[in-house]
């Protein structure tokens, strides 16, 4: 099995009161590229029911390897938050990752940012050569949005692994 990694960095969301570049780990013939390399969640001043979407590229650099991928979020406090302030946000947050949202749409996750890990469980199959375009869809949820939080930030790196057979 060969392993490849690429991460989207630096997103950030901050509640009222950076996907800065892709990391790339290269083992044998599995090879990814991600696209947009920049932030794609730069939130600021989020109250209740904010949300935000947006989409990363995924594409299969090898034309002749299938490869699974998974989807995790590595998220951390802020420059100007505490690790606590970070867990209590990143348990708050809501994300949903759509891949392919405009064909044969399949939802891989729908779940607390801090449990965005290694989703879908069984990968998500992409073909050698192909790409498609996956959705994150980032949310504050009325009732999740308490004054305990007012005031926190959290950065999260979107990480693709991807690995074949």
């Amino acid at each position: 099995m060969f392993t490849y990694l690429a991460a989207n960095k630096h997103n950030f969301v901050k509640i009222k009161t950076d996907f800065k570049r892709h990391k790339i780990l290269v083992k044998a013939e599995v090879s990814i590229t991600l696209d947009p390399t920049t932030p794609i969640f730069t939130e600021t001043n989020w109250v209740g029911n904010s949300s935000r979407t947006e989409i990363i590229n995924i594409k299969n650099d090898n034309e002749s390897v299938d490869i699974r991928y998974y989807v995790s979020a590595d998220w951390y406090p802020a420059a100007t938050d505490s690790p606590q302030n970070a867990r209590l946000l990143a348990e708050r947050l809501n994300m949903v990752v759509i891949a392919d949202p405009d064909g044969d749409a399949d939802q891989l996750y729908d779940g607390k940012l801090a449990t965005l890990i290694q989703e879908p469980s069984t990968g998500r199959e992409l073909e050698g050569g192909a790409d498609e375009d996956v959705e994150f869809e980032l949310s504050l949820p009325t009732e999740a949005a308490t004054d305990l939080i007012q005031g926190m930030a959290i950065e999260f790196d979107l990480v693709f692994v991807a690995v074949s057979d």
